[in-house]
């Protein structure tokens, strides 16, 4: 298994491929109709020919990446070097490890697209972490939610927090997996602008 300690280049050449960010929780397993789902994302995002990468761990993350290792796919766990006490799932072919939260992030802002299946805080925060970055920085990763317990949680948003439709619209929200590659495509192909800081 291969591992690194440096943030990927995002870019899509033969020799850097499109790597696209999975995150979602490590609490569902087999026999949930959600890991099920991302064990087909994965496949599906390695038919696309595209890196699938994911936190490490067990959950949804392991589900995606096993999903895509078992189509030929190319795989990488960001597994965190403090967490001893939690083993990064075998499905990835390759882990990027991090001394702390924030070059874990780093990795993750390093892909081109990030896709949040169902999840918990660690979730929101890295989803959040990407929106909030798609908000300022040309070069970093974009965002698709899934399902629709994220399209509600965007709605309390709307409303609760100071934001406009402009940032609202900076996430693509899908409620099926199918409709995940024609999203993340569509932000490949056409990125959304950053809309610059705010202050």
């Amino acid at each position: 298994m291969a591992t690194s300690s440096s943030p990927a280049d995002p870019g899509g050449s033969p020799a850097c491929p499109v790597e696209i960010g999975v995150l979602g929780s490590a609490r569902i397993g087999p026999g949930d109709p959600r890991h099920d789902a991302a064990r087909t994302l994965g496949r599906l995002l390695a038919g696309q020919g595209w890196t699938v990468v994911t936190g490490g761990y067990g959950g949804l993350m392991a589900a995606t990446s096993s999903g895509a290792a078992a189509a030929g796919g190319r795989t990488v766990g960001l597994p965190m070097s403090p967490w001893v006490h939690l083993t990064p799932d075998p499905s990835h072919a390759e882990l990027r490890w991090s001394e702390d939260y924030a070059q874990r992030l780093a990795f993750l802002l390093a892909t081109r697209v990030a896709v949040a299946l169902p999840g918990g805080i660690g979730t929101l925060a890295e989803a959040a972490a990407v929106w909030a970055a798609a908000q300022t920085e040309p070069g970093t990763a974009r965002l698709v939610l899934v399902g629709p317990s994220w399209r509600r949680l965007v709605g309390a948003l709307a409303s609760e927090l100071v934001v406009d439709d402009h940032d609202l619209a900076l996430p693509k929200m899908v409620d099926e997996i199918e409709a995940v590659i024609p999203a993340v495509q569509g932000l490949l192909d056409v990125p959304t602008p950053p809309l610059g800081a705010r202050g």
